[in-house]
């Protein structure tokens, strides 16, 4: 069957072997993001889901990681994904480095697969039959489901196709330049090292391992048609180990401009790599003497799959011994990327990369900012309820960078949700937006309001306009109550508590009759002279204010209790 489409591939120049090797590489790297791409999309966002929350230990992460590159063929995504979480907050960086371990050796499967399909004889026409399946399978069905499936059959075709046309024309280049393609390669398998920067440079440009091995096993295997040793065993195993340091970039690439946490993955990422392949290569004898009894062993003669097991191999080695050595590793990490590990929430927010790798784990980084978001405005409120009785002028420079970071939080929480509604996310999810949606605006409002009673008590304090023991008494249960609302409603965005966000609607009756109660008092203490009537006197504003705090947690309470969204009373004060 190979020789068949074989035919179409002789005699041609040499001009046209290299595009055609080059087209072949094209459809291959085409392929492996079409099939990963696919069967991320058919998995919904339970995949990256399941990264989430099912890695919290070094070893299941370790388990998850492998599984999940094996589903998807690609490693450097799979590194690049974890890159993404850690960058959000959805994973802590041990966590990250299981999932790094795992994928390594999940990245080998395919170099097996393709090795076994190659010696079956039938890759060329099993790659022509999937393709025109799964092409069948994207235009002729309407279900979504079977679209996504056919892409993943489609993919996978293209990875066999593009392969084919890689190994048929190099087969055509060798009978034309094989004296001067063995020469080429005789420094390679006498220097590994060699090999191994050759094989990092070419998986760099790439930025796919799979292909730079599946193209050294083509070459390797080539001696059986040709009758000569293009590149030894030697040779092929120092390429396979440079890719292995090549495939890193992609989760580099991710890492850029993302946290401190993000980078240590990446750099994690790369020294895991790194240590692996410059252990092997110092050891390069002894790597080679094993894969060689294997080889004769199985008695291959030539056999791709000799590559793929030595692949395998090395990764799970490298991986198992980084098991236990995850602490030094991070301390290592620790001191090339200095600093804390927390995310820096805003920069998150501008980087819209998870939106398109699982809208999903975007929305639960938007919870995570939200929470973040919620916090500070506590922390706000508690502030000017601190400075209202007590005049602490840090207060005032407290109060202006919590109004500036509830304010940036604001903007790119809105614009990251807005972003979000472009992807493609159920009912739940796209109610769910919503709620966030009204939530920043309250929580934003909140924070307003704090800078409202932190400017009145400020303005006060200057005039020395203090406020009556009465008017004391009035304003501290107001805001105790106020302070019970503010916690509570925090607490039930956190957690989604409808029986906590209950306790503050019936709160929030309380505060409107203490906001009519006590201006009517205020009015009586001015017309009875305890009071001084002054233009700085503010207390009446002071009163609104914190009412309209209430109407905000109000609101933010709604929003847990109420399933369906519904955008009930919405006060803009």
């Amino acid at each position: 069957m190979s020789q068949i489409f074989l035919v179409g591939f002789t005699g041609m120049a040499t001009w046209e072997a290299v595009l055609y090797i080059l087209c072949g590489l094209g459809i291959f790297l085409y392929g492996i993001n079409m099939m990963g791409g696919s069967l991320k999309s058919l998995a919904g966002n339970k995949m990256s889901i399941i990264i989430e929350k099912t890695t919290n230990t070094p070893l299941k992460g370790m388990l998850v990681g492998f599984i999940v590159t094996m589903l998807t063929q690609s490693a450097s995504g799979t590194s690049a994904l974890a890159v993404s979480l850690v960058a959000a907050g959805l994973m802590t960086f041990p966590q990250a480095l299981g999932i790094l371990l795992g994928a390594n050796i999940g990245g080998t499967i395919l170099t097996i697969i393709l090795a076994a399909f190659s010696n079956l004889k039938i890759m060329p026409i099993v790659s022509v039959i999937l393709v025109f399946i799964g092409a069948s399978m994207v235009f002729f069905f309407k279900k979504k489901k079977i679209k996504q499936l056919g892409s993943v059959v489609l993919g996978f075709g293209f990875i066999f196709l593009g392969l084919s046309f890689i190994d048929m024309s190099f087969k055509t280049i060798l009978s034309d330049y094989n004296e001067m393609i063995v020469k080429m390669f005789e420094g390679v398998s006498k220097v590994p090292v060699l090999g191994v920067l050759i094989g990092t440079i070419f998986t760099f440009i790439v930025q796919s391992s799979s292909a730079t091995i599946g193209i050294v096993q083509s070459l390797y295997s080539s001696a059986l048609s040709t009758g000569t040793e293009v590149i030894s065993l030697s040779g092929a195993l120092a390429i396979m180990l440079g890719a292995n340091i090549g495939t890193t970039i992609t989760a580099f690439l991710a890492s850029l401009g993302s946290s401190k946490s993000a980078k240590k993955v990446a750099t994690a990422n790369i020294l895991i790599k790194f240590f692996g392949v410059l252990v092997f290569t110092i050891a390069f004898s002894g790597y080679l003497w094993l894969i060689t009894k294997l080889n004769n062993a199985f008695k291959w003669e030539y056999n791709e799959m000799i590559i793929a097991i030595a692949h395998l191999l090395f990764n799970i080695v490298n991986s198992f011994v980084f098991l236990f050595l995850l602490n030094p590793l991070t301390k290592i990490c620790n001191l090339i990327i200095k600093g804390d590990d927390e995310s820096d929430i805003e920069k998150q927010l501008s980087d819209y990369t998870l939106i398109k790798k699982s809208p999903a784990l975007a929305l639960d980084f938007v919870g995570k900012a939200i929470n973040y978001m919620a916090d500070l405005a506590l922390n706000y409120f508690k502030l000017a309820y601190e400075y209202s009785f007590e005049n602490n002028p840090s207060c005032i420079e407290k109060a202006e960078a919590y109004e500036h970071e509830i304010n940036g939080l604001d903007k790119k929480t809105h614009d990251y949700l807005i972003k979000l509604t472009e992807a493609e996310i159920d009912k739940d999810n796209t109610n769910l937006v919503s709620k966030y949606l009204d939530t920043i605006k309250d929580l934003e409002r909140i924070g307003d309001h704090c800078t409202n009673l932190v400017g009145f008590f400020s303005e006060r304090y200057e005039a020395n306009v203090l406020l009556s023991k009465e008017g004391i008494e009035d304003l501290s249960k107001m805001y105790e109550k106020l302070n019970e609302m503010v916690e509570s409603a925090v607490y039930g965005i956190k957690n989604w508590d409808k029986d906590v966000a209950r306790i503050v609607i019936i709160d929030e009756e309380d505060v409107d009759s203490m906001e009519e109660i006590y201006r009517k008092r205020h009015i009586e203490r001015l017309t009875k002279g305890i009071c001084t009537v002054s233009n700085l006197d503010y207390y009446v504003d002071i009163l609104s204010n914190l009412e309209r705090i209430g109407d905000h947690t109000h609101n933010i309470a709604n929003n847990v209790i109420n399933d369906d969204y519904c955008q009930g009373e919405v006060y803009n004060h």
